[in-house]
């Protein structure tokens, strides 16, 4: 029985780790990940391991950075516009959040080179 207890903690606890892999970062993970996105005219928000998680295509307006409140680790902050005209604003995971390359939307923490898993293959840019 305690074996069983034990492996629902464990297989909870791995679920809501994958959840927030690069949202507490360090100041200079997220100076360069507040560089790279003030570059890009949109991002695509989607957590490809997440259930029932749709793509959200955001205009950027404004990236920013600024502690999170827990030890010395900082967020990175995103308000643009959804596709319907909502202004948002987002405390982003660079594990869930693409950039477009080309015509393929890419993982800004692949990218950058921070340990992440994004849960999928860089994909097609959606319009």
């Amino acid at each position: 029985m305690k074996k069983i207890i034990l492996l629902i903690s464990i297989l909870i606890f791995t679920s809501y780790s994958k959840a927030d892999q690069l949202d507490y970062i360090t100041k200079e993970q997220a100076q360069k990940a507040t560089k790279l996105l003030n570059k890009q005219k949109e991002v695509i928000l989607w957590c490809a391991c997440c259930d029932n998680d749709t793509k959200k295509l955001i205009k950027v307006q404004k990236v920013y950075f600024e502690p999170a409140g827990y030890q010395d680790f900082y967020k990175v902050m995103l308000e643009g516009t959804d596709t319907k005209g909502n202004k948002v604003t987002e405390e982003l995971d660079l594990a869930y959040t693409h950039i477009k390359k080309g015509d393929k939307a890419c993982c800004v923490g692949t990218e950058l080179g921070f340990e992440c898993d994004p849960c999928t293959q860089a994909f097609e840019w959606i319009k």
